[in-house]
């Protein structure tokens, strides 16, 4: 069953007529087709209930089926730049089985960040959709193109809510959602700036560049949180497994169960204290859960998986399994690689030695900015391979709100004591200086963080790493 929004336009003359069909988007639930016909190009999205759940959902709300359809009608009758709506249809079976939406394709580009005059023409964008209490909850740079004329068009109007009253709260969190999916992309430090002045000039109450940047910061956190939960749920890329005295989670294109572990069990080469093996390209870590003591397997397959989305290069984690009492966490075995203490003390040439000391300086540097400590950071918890680092051992690994200074202390500590006398005192004070190239703090300040370094470095046993403090050398 179809409807078309004008008269002279038959949805299956249309179809009968493409000459061109590429797929932009494609899920279990969801698809995106661009087609070409004679009459004109368009965009066909076609949503698919699969699930009894998204059906019974529809049953109850079948308003929502045609949200979208509603909007940018009333979108076009309010002379908001969007999308214009073509056709609608469902398919009915027993249940109702999908429906789709068909829209004229707007000619123009995606969303750039180069350009200060877009960047203050999406301000007053955004700001007319404010001014007409219009609030779109999926507000991001994919659902937005430039025109020719550098007009911005909203493409996709599913989450759009027209309200009796946009309050300031929703304002500013509508602004720090759009700024969040832009901020990590290259672009000049005076786009907020042009983004908040044109959305000001446009809009009738003034928002503060500070209570933008705070808005997208929570946009982040809240991103990394959700998609980290993920690994716990049955999503795109993992699966809960349960079964008898077998439970876990693991990612949809690992293929291992409850046989495959026990062999690797019995046939993996130990690596640590026989809390660690490997098998098959595999490395398991193993520890039995005892009363009152947290599940250290679990907490690395959260870790790993909260580092990945953040960006931080760790071992690919492939799954978490309970089973015979003991629980196992397994991640991609990194063959070829070194402890950083042996990487570090294999280098001869100077010029190398200060390329990998500058490399680690920057990657430690990023894992602290997002606030990541490793409260048991020494050299054998990272690993070099083709002279990238990457960090293992996760169970100790805390993400915190605020990373105070004497947690950032500890890990440079922690570090300078667990890497051998091959690296001497000039080298170890270069790679703070490295570490701390974007901050430039003053002379006196870096010298009492060195005795801070120093003090902590003193106080721990280095003999196992080859660190003998006394024949240090300049």
């Amino acid at each position: 069953m179809t409807a078309s929004r004008f008269a002279d336009f038959a949805f299956d003359s249309m179809l009968a007529g493409v000459t061109q069909c590429k797929i932009v988007k494609y899920s279990d639930k969801r698809q995106v087709f661009y087609l070409q016909a004679p009459c004109g190009e368009f965009f066909l999205k076609r949503s698919l209930l699969v699930r009894s759940k998204d059906r019974l959902r529809h049953l109850f709300f079948p308003r929502r089926r045609w949200a979208e359809w509603r909007n940018l009608h009333q979108l076009q009758a309010a002379r908001i730049a969007a999308a214009v709506p073509v056709s609608k249809g469902e398919k009915k079976g027993v249940h109702l089985e999908g429906f789709f939406l068909l829209t004229r394709k707007v000619d123009g580009n995606p969303l750039t960040y180069d350009s200060l005059t877009v960047a203050k023409r999406l301000g007053q964008y955004v700001a007319s959709l404010h001014s007409r209490d219009v609030y779109h909850a999926d507000l991001h740079p994919g659902n937005i193109i430039i025109k020719s004329n550098g007009q911005p068009c909203l493409i996709d109007a599913q989450e759009v809510f027209f309200l009796p009253w946009l309050p300031r709260r929703l304002r500013v969190y509508n602004l720090g959602k759009l700024y969040f999916h832009i901020y990590s992309k290259p672009h000049p430090e005076s786009w907020p700036v042009e983004f908040l002045g044109g959305y000001n000039e446009a809009g009738k109450r003034h928002l503060t560049l500070h209570e933008l940047l705070r808005a997208a910061d929570r946009h982040q956190h809240s991103h990394y949180r959700s998609r980290a939960k993920r690994c716990c749920k049955n999503s795109t890329e993992f699966v809960v497994v349960k079964g008898k005295g077998f439970q876990g989670y693991k990612r949809k294109d690992f293929r291992w169960g409850p046989q495959e572990l026990r062999q690797a069990l019995q046939k993996g080469r130990i690596v640590k204290h026989r809390r660690v093996i490997t098998f098959k390209d595999v490395c398991i870590k193993i520890h039995q859960r005892q009363f009152f003591h947290r599940d250290r397997c679990l907490a690395s397959w959260k870790m790993s998986r909260a580092m990945e989305v953040r960006g931080i290069p760790v071992p690919r984690s492939l799954g978490y399994f309970a089973i015979d009492g003991n629980r196992f966490f397994l991640s991609e075995y990194l063959a070829n690689s070194m402890t950083l203490n042996d990487y570090l003390s294999s280098l001869t040439s100077e010029q190398k030695k200060r390329r990998a000391l500058k490399k680690l300086a920057s990657w430690l540097k990023e894992i602290h900015g997002h606030h990541i400590w490793q409260r048991d950071f020494k050299s054998s918890n990272v690993l070099c391979r083709n002279d990238n680092y990457q960090m293992v051992d996760l169970d100790g690994v805390k993400i915190c709100r605020h990373l105070p200074e004497k947690n950032r202390i500890v890990n440079l500590a922690q570090l300078n004591a667990s890497v051998s006398n091959a690296i001497a005192i000039r080298d170890r004070l270069r790679f703070y200086y490295y570490y701390t190239a974007a901050e430039r703090p003053p002379r006196q300040q870096r010298r009492a963080i060195y005795r801070k370094v120093w003090a902590i470095t003193t106080g721990k046993n280095t003999s196992a790493y080859g660190l003998d403090i006394t024949k240090l050398q300049l």
